[in-house]
Formats: structure tokens, C-alpha cells, sequence
């Protein structure tokens, strides 16, 4: 018996080996093609896709191996959301829809970050909601009209300040032994590298300036989001993971 778990562990970390060494070939392969706009035969898109689905299996992998149950089933329920997200965001362009998922993954991460106040978690992401929609209604209403998108991506920047804050907050109290904690902070802050650069890439888009700088600010902007973004999603799904490490 000690041998056919030997046998599985070393089966399990293989494999683990063999989807982060698919993860990185498959990054560098997009990066190439966004950078030197080179098509073959599957998007770019797709490929990216790709690389979230991957991460969501690596969590799935962990099992035993995770600091307990509840923190794993955080970690796994943020990074199922962020499947979601990205087949909204990426292959099917429901864009209002794939940043409301994304909310849902920040509020799961507040949670885990601080999972000893879980009830005012929700209750205080429940009250900012409700005070994002009110001020949605009253200003389309009254003032003038925008889209929901916009309502649901304020929305989701609280969420984002508060889930990077708990992380730092974890971080600095130990809540996670090394090297988790620093995996969880870099992960978070690379998170955010990656959104601000949705932000730059969106709103060079629809602002629609002339000339050479805001193209370059699209373009550079654009091909940042995904230098950041993925490198956060593989530091996640590998934070849930207990390493033979003293705090």
C-alpha cells in the first residue's frame, strides 16, 4: 500500500510538472503571437482560455495536499468563476456578464483572505451592491445614460481593493506560511497590473485619440494584460498547495 501511494504522489507531481511546463509554452506562444500579430491554426483567444482551464485543474489536483477544506474550496470556487469569466470575456463577448463573474471571484478571495468574517463579507459586498445599483438607477435615470457595463466594472474595482487588501493584510499576519503568503500577495498584485491595463487598453479604445502614443498605450496596454493576468492565475491555483515550509 505505501508503495501504490508512493506511486500515485509521484504520478500527481509529475503531472503537476507537465501542466505548468504546457502552461508556460503555451503563454510564450501567445505572447508571440500578439506581438508579432502571427496566426496558425487556434486564436490567440483560445489559447489563453486554454491556460485558465489548465490552472482551474491544477487547484483541483491539490486535495489532501491543501491547508484545509474550506480554504481549497475558496480557492477552486474563485477559480471556477474566473472559467467563467473568461469564456465571457474571451471567446463569447458577454462583457457585462463575464465582469459580474469576476466580482463573484474577488468577493470568494476577500473570503478566503479573511475567512473568520465571512457573514460581514458578504453583508458589507451586499451593501455596496445595492448602493451601486441605486446610484446606476438615479444617474441613468435623472442625468444621463450608460451602460450597465460600467456600473458592474465600479462595482467590481471595490470588490478588487478589498480582496488585494485582505491579501496584503494575510500576508503581513501570517495567516499563510511561506511561501504561500508571498504566492497570494504577488498573485493579487499581479492581478491588479493586469485589470489597470484593462482599464488603459478600454479606455484608449473607446476615447479613440489620434496619433502615435495613445495607438502605442492601446497596443502595449493590450499585450500587458495577458504578461500579468496569467502569471497571477498559476501563483493562485499553486497557493492553495501545503509546502514543507515553517512559517
Amino acid at each position: 500500500m505505501e508503495n501504490v501511494g508512493y506511486n500515485l504522489l509521484a504520478l500527481k507531481s509529475l503531472l503537476l510538472k507537465v501542466l505548468l511546463v504546457l502552461i508556460c509554452i503555451l503563454y510564450f506562444l501567445f505572447l508571440y503571437m500578439d506581438l508579432f500579430n502571427v496566426g496558425i491554426f487556434i486564436a490567440s483567444d483560445s489559447i489563453k482560455y486554454i491556460c485558465t482551464i489548465l490552472c482551474f485543474i491544477i487547484s483541483l489536483m491539490t486535495g489532501k495536499d491543501s491547508f484545509n477544506r474550506r480554504d481549497l474550496l475558496l480557492l477552486q470556487g474563485g477559480l471556477f468563476f474566473t472559467v467563467l469569466a473568461d469564456l465571457c470575456l474571451l471567446i463569447r463577448d458577454y462583457f457585462t456578464l463575464g465582469v459580474f463573474f469576476f466580482c463573484i471571484v474577488q468577493i470568494l478571495y476577500s473570503i478566503r483572505y479573511k475567512s473568520t468574517e465571512v457573514k460581514l463579507t458578504l453583508l458589507r459586498f451586499i451593501t455596496i451592491s445595492y448602493i451601486t445599483i441605486i446610484v446606476y438607477l438615479m444617474v441613468n435615470f435623472w442625468i444621463i445614460e450608460f451602460d450597465l457595463l460600467f456600473a458592474a466594472a465600479f462595482f467590481y474595482l471595490l470588490c478588487l481593493i478589498i480582496s488585494i487588501t485582505r491579501a496584503i493584510k494575510a500576508c503581513k499576519n501570517d495567516i499563510y506560511p511561506s511561501p504561500n503568503k508571498y504566492m497570494i500577495l504577488l498573485a493579487m498584485l499581479l492581478f491588479l497590473l493586469g485589470d489597470i491595463n484593462v482599464g488603459l487598453y478600454n479606455i484608449t479604445r473607446l476615447v479613440n485619440l489620434s496619433g502615435e502614443l495613445p495607438t502605442l498605450l492601446h497596443n502595449t496596454s493590450g499585450i500587458l494584460i495577458w504578461i500579468f493576468y496569467l502569471p497571477s492565475q498559476v501563483l493562485l491555483s499553486l497557493s492553495g498547495y501545503r509546502f514543507y515550509s515553517t512559517r
